[in-house]
């Protein structure tokens, strides 16, 4: 009984961790695929912001009216004056934690060309050609980077494809210069991973006698990375969450399962042990059973029945053991008819109670 008692401890100490364990996993990779929008503040592991721009000076040529170098940006511009416009661009990226980052910035000058088009917004496009391609590789392992570039648009030579493409379609189009530049990044820190893009661009009217640049006003793009997204974008640990919880469940079902072993069959057998002692002048253990199909068999659905019975008849209640620790048959033999009493580890009646009640009806 102490070692059955010992080994139920045990069993429900471990089960007790085990169900911790198999709460926290679970409530992890619950957390941890939830939606971005329902994450909280205090869950951020990590911060990251993008931001870039388009500046530009307008050099003009050499003439009588105008004595500036150049003309600063916003203002209106003699298109046959213009010499070329230097501009200078610009990324900025940084974190609150430093993070490891790897990706390419691509800036690119084309030539667009589209025509007036009632049912399309903007016009639609007949060509573009792209005349730059500059492609500048990112790869840092800090809280923040930053890179900047030039470039020298000379109108002229855009304006001079404008005009030739016109000849050959003989038809009214209208040209641009786009300039748009491209960040793109994958990122990494403490495991999870997380990619995005920063773009943004400028537009310089090439039919206009005076032109103006259209310059996009570029936001900031701040962006969360989540306790979650460990989990969610790391393999490794997201197997070995999926495996704990499998492998937690199923030792939880085994100590359950002993749990109730232990359980069943220390009652069971306190349950026998009280019945022999308490009845010991009236039960015989045997260590045989007899061939029960040379009788006729009744069964007996409560032990103050066979004990009332044995008492009748002036007969011995015999008592043995079919399997160890799981059932014992308890029986009087009368003539040709033998009287059975059935515990099994899985049923293990109160009997003290049933022959305290049964005494005191008779009384």
């Amino acid at each position: 009984m102490k070692d059955l008692n010992i080994k139920k401890i045990i069993t429900i100490l471990f089960l007790i961790i085990s169900v911790v364990l198999e709460i926290a996993f679970a409530s992890y990779l619950i957390t941890a695929l939830k939606p971005e929008d329902k994450q909280k503040e205090e869950n951020i592991v990590m911060k990251y912001t993008s931001k870039g721009n388009f500046d530009y000076k307008v050099y003009y040529k050499k003439n009588k009216f105008i004595k500036e170098e150049y003309i600063k940006p916003g203002e209106a511009y003699i298109m046959d004056l213009i010499d070329y416009i230097d501009v200078d661009y610009f990324y900025d990226f940084s974190s609150t934690e430093k993070t490891k980052v790897i990706g390419k910035s691509i800036l690119t000058a084309s030539l667009v060309v589209t025509y007036d088009d009632s049912t399309t917004e903007g016009g639609s496009e007949l060509m573009r050609r792209e005349l730059v391609n500059e492609k500048i590789d990112i790869n840092f392992d800090e809280s923040h980077f930053n890179h900047t570039g030039n470039l020298k648009i000379k109108l002229s030579e855009y304006k001079g494809i404008l005009e030739k493409f016109q000849e050959e379609v003989r038809t009214s189009v209208d040209g641009y210069v786009v300039l748009n530049s491209k960040t793109t990044y994958d990122g990494n820190i403490g495991g999870a991973s997380y990619d995005g893009d920063y773009a943004y661009t400028m537009k310089i009217p090439l039919n206009d006698s005076i032109l103006k640049i259209d310059l996009a006003k570029t936001k900031e793009d701040t962006q969360n990375i989540y306790s979650g997204d460990l989990v969610k974008t790391n393999k490794v640990v997201l197997t070995f969450i999926v495996c704990a919880i499998v492998v937690l469940f199923i030792v939880i079902c085994f100590l359950l399962r002993g749990l109730f072993v232990f359980t069943s069959g220390s009652t069971y057998k306190a349950e026998i042990d009280k019945l022999l002692k308490n009845y010991d002048d009236i039960i015989v253990n045997t260590n045989s059973i007899i061939d029960i199909t040379k009788y006729k068999l009744i069964e007996i659905s409560e032990f103050k029945e066979i004990l009332n019975l044995s008492r009748e008849l002036l007969l011995p209640i015999m008592n043995y053991e079919i399997i160890k620790n799981k059932e014992t048959w308890f029986y009087v033999i009368k003539d040709d008819i033998f009287y059975r009493y059935v515990i099994t580890d899985k049923k293990v009646p109160n009997i003290e109670k049933e022959v305290k009640e049964e005494e005191k009806q008779n009384d």
